[in-house]
């Protein structure tokens, strides 16, 4: 299941750039192009998420999309090799934002919670008295 789908994409960017950054001839976007895009998106999404959360989150939560959005379109650029600075900055802050929520800094409102399986809470152990010291035994 992919967060974003090309209709997203169009909301962002013109159906004629989206053609130029996905054709290689016409006027027409090239759906499986941009779904490329968008899964090589959502995969970078899923490496960082599932340190925290069980992956494909469902329901998408919007942040999700959007960052899906922005990631697809930076890496539609990037076939062309012209990253536009806006796009980069995007980019950039979408991984810094993943990587927050990986740290456990942030949070992913509407992904149902953390499932990361206790990251951060401490094992506690019981064992019986100890037999043996450096100093020798003990009652024996």
């Amino acid at each position: 299941m992919a967060y974003s789908s090309q209709n997203d994409l169009l909301t962002m960017i013109a159906p004629e750039e989206l053609a130029e950054l996905t054709a290689e001839a016409g006027d027409l976007p090239d759906e499986l192009v941009a779904e490329e895009a968008i899964a090589q998106a959502d995969a970078e999404i899923n490496a960082y998420l599932g340190s925290r959360y069980a992956v494909p989150v469902t329901p998408t939560p919007p942040r999700v999309k959007a960052l899906s959005v922005d990631m697809a379109i930076y890496h539609l650029y990037s076939r062309r090799s012209v990253i536009p600075p806006v796009r980069r900055d995007k980019y950039e802050a979408a991984l810094a934002f993943l990587k927050a929520v990986a740290a456990g800094m942030v949070g992913l409102e509407g992904a149902g919670g953390d499932t990361s399986g206790g990251v951060g809470e401490v094992a506690e152990l019981q064992s019986e008295p100890r037999l043996f010291s450096r100093t020798g035994l003990k009652d024996w």
